[in-house]
């Protein structure tokens, strides 16, 4: 009965990324971020800070390429250091070919995609994330968002989690010892 919110890429600042993080500590709401390696190197987010709150960090490539337009080789690089190397990883556009499943495979990790995506991108407001979000998600649903738009925010997290409580779903919780509950993993990408 749980929603798990996703954020790719890069925060605006690491003050922000900071902010956010210790804010869904607050509202009890894991996010489950999916940083590049690039943000991890330039110092953008702190992958220890987010865990030590209760947050979950997972790959999302170094460099952000269409994982599909590379060898295996190629994903398999894509898919490690400075990325972060640890189980699951969501491939950019949620771009999916059988080489890019046999790099995932050789590395040891499992495609995250999502089933509700914001299309925060397109420069949605935070009041619009938040009627989107709590309108459209279902109970074991992963949402897309980005972590350099509108919804990473703390007013953003407590809309949608006030929104969707009002449906009767909860979101991932902080700390649990299972980790986020995601039913459809590998789900194509909406």
């Amino acid at each position: 009965n749980k929603v798990t919110l996703t954020f790719d890429d890069c925060p605006k600042s690491l003050s922000q990324f900071r902010s956010t993080v210790l804010a869904a500590e607050r509202l009890d709401i894991a996010l489950v971020l999916f940083p590049t390696g690039n943000c991890v190197s330039s110092g953008q987010i702190d992958l220890n800070f987010a865990r030590a709150h209760g947050h979950y960090v997972f790959n999302h490539s170094v460099n952000h390429p269409d994982l599909r337009t590379l060898s295996k080789s190629g994903v398999m690089r894509e898919l490690g250091s400075p990325g972060v190397v640890t189980s699951y990883g969501r491939p950019p556009y949620g771009a999916i070919n059988s080489t890019v499943a046999s790099g995932y495979a050789a590395v040891g990790m499992k495609p995250w995609l999502w089933n509700v995506d914001t299309n925060d991108w397109r420069g949605r407001s935070t009041s619009q994330l938040i009627s989107y979000v709590s309108s459209t998600a279902k109970a074991g649903d992963s949402v897309l968002m980005h972590m350099q738009w509108n919804g990473f925010n703390e007013t953003a997290l407590a809309g949608m989690k006030a929104g969707l409580a009002r449906r009767g779903i909860q979101t991932t919780l902080v700390s649990t010892e299972e980790g986020p509950q995601h039913s459809r993993l590998g789900a194509q990408a909406s």
